[in-house]
């Protein structure tokens, strides 16, 4: 049987935003940052999650800097479904690089994408492209015969 992703246990709840400030304070001062640093980085995080939607938000508290996948915390990364261009939930790059990868019927990350944090909170927030800052839109299903042809590789003979 394979492994459900941890997230699944969590309880629904996010956490209270002191026990968040707490936790943030106490990971940033591990990653070595001094107090100021960590009072400005707080500030920035709390504007942050005013400037977001509330979906996105509530996400990121109740993940509280865990992987949805593995649970462990590390840095994390914004994963999203590239054919609905729809928020799924936060992922170490580990597992982020090994979701896009591994497509069995039945894996841990199969599991992950049938059930993902979003779906299990009722967010349905797009993903927001942190280069060009835009939204991202609904894909059109593509052929897998066309999976490695992209814009990039047009006009260069590949």
């Amino acid at each position: 049987m394979t492994a459900d992703p941890v997230c699944w246990y969590w309880p629904v709840q996010p956490p209270s935003r002191s026990m968040a400030q707490e936790r943030f304070e106490a990971q940033m001062e591990r990653n070595g940052c001094t107090p100021e640093e960590v009072r400005i980085l707080w500030a920035m995080e709390c504007a942050a999650d005013a400037h977001v939607s509330s979906g996105a938000g509530t996400l990121a508290a109740w993940q509280d800097g865990r992987c949805a996948i593995c649970g462990k915390v590390r840095d994390l990364v914004c994963d999203h479904d590239h054919l609905t261009g729809l928020v799924r939930g936060w992922l170490c790059q580990s597992c982020n690089a090994a979701e896009g990868t591994h497509h069995g019927a039945d894996t841990i990350f199969e599991r992950y994408r049938q059930r993902p944090p979003a779906a299990i909170l009722g967010i349905t927030d797009r993903y927001l492209n942190p280069v060009t800052g835009k939204e991202a839109e609904p894909a059109l299903e593509a052929d897998d015969a066309d999976a490695w042809t992209d814009a990039a590789s047009e006009d260069i003979g590949l």
